[in-house]
């Protein structure tokens, strides 16, 4: 009951410093502020259960959102150093670490203005890191940008949880709240979500096929047979779906939101390519 009682508590400080941000500090022991992390990591896990996964899978039913190359391809370690450690660091430091009254700001500006400036310090700091994180993504289009705030809706109210975090306790706990949230959604979740993804397994007469999704690069490799129209054999190592298309396919004639694959391809007669596109979607979205 009594962790109930905190977790509603801190709850509704968080809406109170949202709706109205202000500069003080919360004095508490080293549990409490861990506690307070955990409360606001159940809160934002929350409230992106019902507001901003149902916003994102309605934003991609309008339009094409693509991961930026950079977030493709990388190995189990370079994910960690990117998103755990540099990530972390780097925007806390940049966005959150001036949400302080420190002394060297007294000395051009008294605490009354501070405290009159502090909400608009919040709310501006939160907006630029959201939408810094467009780069993240691939895509020009006017669609794109006018719907930029729907596709960014995690990275702005991240950011004001972050700021919350940052303002009652202090930057290091706001870099690691961000390192727990990048490290939970950027390395944990993907890779339970490619550990109970089913293995796409087909034996015929004709040919033999299994393929397996992967969440990241380790060595790249790619071995194919084909000959014409016909394919005889396909054996690819963390590849990317979108990367074998093109590889068979004309470059840009067919599209995926399939990420990184092991796919081993046989057929001893030989099968037309149009026929393996079949077999493919049979499976997974191919546009």
């Amino acid at each position: 009951m009594s962790y109930l009682i905190k977790f509603k508590d801190d709850a509704a400080d968080l809406i109170r410093f949202i709706r109205k941000p202000n500069d003080v500090q919360f004095n508490g022991t080293a549990g409490k502020k861990v506690s307070l992390i955990f409360n606001m990591l159940a809160l934002e896990i929350i409230f992106s259960l019902i507001f901003i996964f149902p916003l994102q899978y309605v934003v991609e039913k309008l339009i094409a959102v693509e991961e930026s190359e950079i977030f493709k391809n990388l190995t189990l370690l370079n994910a960690v150093f990117l998103t755990v450690i540099l990530a972390p660091l780097s925007e806390e430091l940049i966005f959150r670490y001036s949400l302080r009254y420190k002394k060297i700001f007294s000395t051009f500006m008294r605490r009354e203005k501070w405290n009159q400036i502090f909400p608009f310090l919040v709310y501006g700091f939160s907006i630029l890191f959201g939408f810094i994180h467009l780069n993240n993504y691939v895509n020009d289009s006017w669609e794109f940008y006018a719907l930029s705030p729907l596709i960014i809706a995690s990275q702005l109210s991240g950011g004001l949880v972050l700021s919350y975090i940052r303002v009652r306790l202090n930057i290091l706990y706001s870099m690691l709240y961000h390192a727990i949230w990048n490290f939970l959604f950027a390395i944990i979740i993907p890779s339970l979500y490619v550990l109970f993804t089913p293995v796409f397994v087909e034996s015929t007469s004709e040919y033999q096929i299994k393929i397996e999704e992967k969440a990241f690069v380790s060595t790249v490799t790619i071995h194919a047979q084909i000959e014409g129209d016909k394919i005889y054999e396909i054996t690819a190592r963390r590849y990317q779906f979108q990367d074998l298309l093109d590889y068979i396919y004309e470059k840009g004639k067919l599209s995926t939101d399939e990420g990184l694959i092991d796919i081993n391809f046989e057929s001893k007669k030989g099968i037309s390519k149009e026929e393996f596109l079949k077999i493919l979607r049979r499976k997974y979205d191919i546009e």
